[in-house]
C-alpha cells in the first residue's frame, strides 16, 4: 500500500509538472521490483486519476463545448486527439509498450528530449504574448501538439512539457497552450483507461499482489494531488517559467543514462 500511495503521489505531481508521470513511475516501478505489465497497468489507474482532476479543473471549459461558438475549439481538440489514439492503440497491441516502459535507457533518453523542448519555450515568451487564443486555434496547431502528445506515448518524454512546448513554438500563448495541452489529455488518458479497465476486469482487477483497494487508494491519492499540481503549473506557464524544469531533467536522464551504463558493465 505504501509503494501505491508513494506511485499516486509521484504521478499527481508528475502528470502536469513537465516532467513526464510515465518516466518516473517506470523508474521507481523498477526500483520497487514491479513487473513491467503491473507497472503499466497500476500507472495507468493513476492516470484516471489525473483524468478525474483535468475534468473537474477545466469543468465551466467543458460546460463551454455544449455552446455553438466552441465548436470549433472542441473540433480541434478532436483533430489533435487522433495521433495519439492511433499510436496508443498500435503500442498497446504490438507489445512496444512494455518494451519501452520497461527500457530505463529509452526513459533517460525521453527525460533529455522533454527538457531540450522546455529550454526552447523559454526563448518564446515575448512572440507567445501576442500569439494565438484558445478559442481561434488553428488546423496546422492543433496537429502539432497532436504529434507532440503521439510521441509523448514514450516513457520519459512528457505530455504536459511536449504538448505545451509544440503550442508555445507553434504561436499560441502560454495560458492557451496549457489549457489546450490538458484538452487533449481528456480523451487521451480516458481512452487508455478504458482498454486498461477492461483487461483489469479479466482478471478481476488483481494485479501480482495487488487489490481492488490499492487500486482505488491509488486513484484518490493520484486525483487529490493531480489537482494540485495542475493549480502549480497553470501559475508556472503564466510566468513563463515552464524551461526552468529542462535542468532537472537534463539531469535526470544523465544520471539515469549514467546508471543503466554502470549497471550493464557489471
Amino acid at each position: 500500500m505504501l509503494k501505491v500511495i508513494l506511485l499516486a503521489v509521484i504521478q499527481g505531481l508528475t502528470e502536469f509538472l513537465p516532467v513526464s508521470s510515465s518516466g518516473h513511475l517506470a523508474v521507481f516501478s523498477s526500483l520497487f521490483g514491479m513487473n513491467t505489465e503491473t507497472g503499466i497497468s497500476l500507472g495507468i489507474v493513476l492516470h484516471a486519476g489525473s483524468l478525474l482532476a483535468i475534468a473537474t479543473f477545466y469543468f465551466h471549459t467543458l460546460l463551454g463545448f455544449l455552446k455553438k461558438d466552441q465548436f470549433h475549439l472542441l473540433g480541434m481538440v478532436i483533430l489533435g486527439s487522433i495521433p495519439a489514439g492511433v499510436a496508443g492503440m498500435l503500442l498497446k497491441y504490438s507489445g512496444l509498450a512494455e518494451k519501452l516502459f520497461g527500457d530505463m535507457m529509452s526513459v533517460a533518453l525521453g527525460f533529455l528530449i522533454t527538457a531540450s523542448l522546455l529550454r526552447l519555450t523559454g526563448k518564446r515568451k515575448l512572440v507567445s504574448d501576442a500569439g494565438t487564443e484558445l478559442k481561434n486555434i488553428s488546423v496546422r496547431q492543433s496537429l502539432a501538439v497532436g504529434f507532440a502528445q503521439m510521441f509523448a506515448i514514450m516513457p520519459g518524454i512528457s505530455r504536459s512539457g511536449s504538448t505545451i512546448a509544440a503550442g508555445i513554438l507553434s504561436g499560441i500563448k502560454f495560458e492557451a497552450a496549457a489549457t489546450f495541452s490538458f484538452l487533449l489529455a481528456l480523451p487521451a488518458i480516458a481512452g487508455a483507461t478504458l482498454l486498461e479497465i477492461m483487461e483489469l476486469a479479466k482478471c478481476n482487477f488483481k494485479l501480482d499482489g495487488l487489490e481492488i483497494y490499492h487500486l482505488l487508494t491509488g486513484f484518490a491519492v493520484s486525483a487529490l494531488v493531480s489537482f494540485a499540481a495542475l493549480i502549480l503549473l497553470v501559475k508556472i506557464v503564466k510566468s513563463g517559467k515552464l524551461s526552468y524544469f529542462s535542468w532537472y531533467l537534463f539531469l535526470l536522464g544523465a544520471g539515469l543514462m549514467i546508471w543503466q551504463i554502470i549497471s550493464m558493465g557489471k
